[in-house]
């Protein structure tokens, strides 16, 4: 039985590649932290849908516990970092005009965002 083993090894990678996402998302131009982001996941292999989709669990489920709150430009870029089909992706930040907390939302291509917004950059 795999799955505990590639569970473990995703639970210590998404734990490594927090800190250094965070670095990217507050010290880097956003185009710059995908670029890293993508560069890295580039190397990794393509996740079947489960590998995906317990991946996504995964970080979301750290993401919460994360300092600062949950930050979906993180999510984001640890998947993409973390998974071959992921780094492959475009990425997505929706703006609302007015700005402010709350205002914006990060996804990937094989997200569907559920609101609407003002302004929508594509990396």
């Amino acid at each position: 039985m795999r799955i505990l083993p590639d569970i473990f090894r995703d639970l210590v990678g998404v734990l490594r590649l927090v800190p250094v996402v965070d670095r990217w998302r507050r010290g880097r131009s956003l185009h710059s932290a995908v670029a890293a982001a993508r560069d890295g996941g580039m190397r990794r292999t393509i996740r079947s849908l489960a590998g995906r989709i317990r991946l996504r669990r995964l970080i979301g489920a750290i993401d919460r516990r994360s300092p600062g709150g949950q930050n979906c430009v993180r999510r984001a870029l640890l998947e993409m970092a973390l998974d071959g089909g992921a780094a492959r992706e475009q990425f997505f930040a929706g703006l609302r005009k007015g700005g402010g907390s709350g205002s914006g939302h990060a996804w990937l291509a094989s997200e569907t965002p559920i609101e609407r917004y003002d302004a929508v950059i594509a990396i």
